[in-house]
């Protein structure tokens, strides 16, 4: 049980806008509170940006296991109490879970969900496998008072913990328009998610983390030296490790950015969790470039952790 809460793990939470706001407090001041009490990172997806097919916001909580149940408490009690007293008892916690992983989560029959309600006493239900939501995710709903909610959390962490396909997935989640930043860390700045374009549909019968799809994002010209790398070693090496092919093509001028910046269009192939994992590795690339360029041009020193959103 120790070796178990000192494993790294990652929790996504829906919340709504108003939620939101109050997670992250002025100026950032009850996010990053939360941070330094639990131990975890906590980050949210920006305003305008729910996870498709809801009208909510992601909460991605990461760290080890122990540091994220304790910011998953202290997140569910910042949305149901108001100091002492109890806003909701009955509130509805919805977490976010890959597609791939929720028939182990389920078991056969519903067996392995049908005990994990029964020992936190909580509602779990886990969404149709046939709708969409984000990339390649399903949606479980855990209903009850906040202890048991909080045991359910618990409990499904738990059976997730040794699902290497839970675990990667971490590495492929990102917000990459979401990020409003004391003084700017690049990432956002210099790199826009235009769209995504299954081969087929988004979510079938027969759907599978393994088929094809097309993701088309924008780099600043800029920053596509880092991507592509020394004699293209970069970009062979992102293509050799997800397995993904990666196209490099004339583009646009990024909209929504502080300077007029002209992007390349960066068009990557492969299955579903490639390209997210791919997307990914781009988007540090392009992170670490902006900040090296910053420490250049004397812009770095001190901790400039982007606060997650601003309201």
């Amino acid at each position: 049980q120790d070796a178990m809460w000192e494993r790294r793990t990652h929790a996504r939470i829906l919340v709504s806008d108003a939620d939101a706001g109050c997670i992250i407090g002025k100026a950032g001041y009850d996010i990053h509170a939360m941070e330094a009490r639990s131990g975890a990172h906590i980050k949210l997806s920006g305003r305008g940006r729910p996870l498709p097919g809801t009208d909510r916001r992601v909460v991605l909580v990461s760290g080890l296991f122990r540091t994220v149940m304790d910011a998953a408490e202290l997140v569910l009690e910042k949305l149901f109490y108001l100091g002492d007293q109890v806003i909701d008892a009955e509130a509805t916690v919805v977490l976010v879970v890959p597609d791939a992983c929720c028939g182990a989560l389920i078991g056969k029959g519903g067996e392995v969900i049908k005990s994990l309600a029964e020992e936190s006493n909580a509602g779990i239900t886990v969404s149709p496998y046939d709708i969409c939501y984000g990339f390649h995710d399903r949606l479980v709903t855990i209903t009850g008072h906040l202890d048991n909610q909080l045991q359910a959390i618990f409990l499904i962490l738990s059976e997730l913990l040794d699902d290497v396909r839970y675990s990667s997935s971490v590495a492929s989640l990102s917000f990459p328009s979401s990020s409003v930043r004391y003084g700017g860390d690049g990432q956002d700045e210099h790199v826009e998610r235009y769209h995504s374009r299954p081969d087929t549909p988004v979510r079938s019968p027969d759907y599978d983390s393994h088929v094809q799809g097309t993701l088309t994002m924008g780099v600043a010209d800029e920053y596509v030296g880092a991507v592509i790398g020394y004699g293209g070693r970069t970009i062979q090496e992102i293509e050799r490790v997800t397995g993904v092919q990666i196209k490099i093509v004339k583009g646009e001028f990024i909209p929504g950015t502080n300077e007029r910046y002209y992007s390349r269009e960066v068009v990557i192939s492969g299955t579903r969790e490639a390209v997210d994992a791919a997307e990914a590795m781009i988007m540090q690339r392009v992170s670490d470039a902006a900040k090296g360029r910053r420490r250049q041009q004397g812009g770095g020193g001190g901790d400039r952790r982007p606060v997650k959103e601003v309201e």
